[in-house]
């Protein structure tokens, strides 16, 4: 998570009209949503229907994934700026909120 939140931090910084960033992080998705459908995480309404759309075009089946930032508490720390992870409950949320962190664009997933 850590690298990868590095790199979408520069990728950010080349000011994109779209970052999309792909990675199994948890396998919280996979007991959510089975082997064969993966999870969406994007604030972009836009993003999320157009991969869907794309998704569906190649038999690639994506389902949206609430970015809930009640559970953005789960990143606080008394030693650093901020957790990589979080408690069990909504593993894979908390991964997406931490990588939306490093990301100022507003079309990403």
């Amino acid at each position: 998570r850590l690298i990868l939140a590095d790199a979408l931090e520069y990728a950010a910084r080349l000011e994109p009209d779209v970052l999309i960033d792909l990675a199994t992080l948890t396998g919280a998705c996979m007991v959510a949503l089975g082997p064969y459908t993966a999870g969406l995480f994007s604030p972009s309404d836009e993003l999320c229907r157009e991969l869907t759309a794309c998704g569906q075009a190649a038999s690639e089946d994506l389902w949206r994934m609430p970015l809930n930032d009640a559970l953005a508490d789960q990143h606080k720390s008394d030693v650093a700026d901020t957790k990589n992870t979080g408690e069990r409950w909504g593993g894979a949320i908390t991964a997406a909120l931490f990588l939306k962190k490093f990301v100022r664009c507003d079309k990403w997933a």
